[in-house]
């Protein structure tokens, strides 16, 4: 599997950066809105991200980079990623994701951080040729799907094990029970 082209761009060459903008807050809102951080500050009633938007934190959690599932309100600080024509959307995102750290240091100032766009735009990312993009994505969310299955079966593995040893344990002061006589 081998590339039938590679382009070296600048970041801000292949993606748009889309401020937020304040929410609206409702009691009854379906919508959940995010700002810097994973978990959304409310609801509201309308929503300015359509499901499947990568959203990158500028403030707070600098560079953090999330792809949502839902429709939901995107607050002022962060950024909607729209990916150019260029590049698929799923492979600008695991892009994004290893990129973190690389992101989190595209900050200026120092008494309220933020994500300096000058800075983000000093990024180079090699753009393969759209098939080759595919494939990579297709190879990556493969072993996603794997190491999720994993780490969500450590959890019941533990419980077997502890269970199982909690069993030995059982028999063995059964055992030396039956084979003491503690009686006085």
């Amino acid at each position: 599997m081998n590339p039938k082209e590679v382009k070296k761009y600048k970041l801000l060459d292949v993606c748009e950066l889309v401020a937020g903008s304040r929410a609206n807050k409702s009691e009854t809102g379906i919508f959940p809105i995010y700002s810097a951080g994973v978990n959304p500050i409310g609801t509201s009633d309308e929503a300015n991200c359509p499901a499947g938007s990568i959203r990158l934190t500028k403030k707070g959690t600098i560079g953090n980079v999330y792809l949502h599932g839902e429709p939901f309100w995107a607050e002022a600080d962060c950024f909607i990623v729209e990916p150019k024509e260029m590049v698929d959307k799923m492979y600008l995102f695991h892009w994004l994701m290893m990129k973190q750290k690389e992101l989190a240091a595209c900050y200026e100032g120092a008494i309220m951080p933020g994500l300096s766009l000058h800075r983000l735009n000093q990024l180079d990312i090699e753009i393969p040729d759209m098939e080759y993009q595919k494939q990579v994505v297709d190879l990556l969310e493969e072993i996603l799907d794997m190491s999720e299955w994993f780490i969500q079966s450590i959890p019941v593995e533990i419980g077997l094990l502890k269970r199982k040893s909690q069993g030995f344990l059982d028999d063995y002061i059964n055992k030396f029970k039956n084979t003491h006589n503690f009686g006085g």
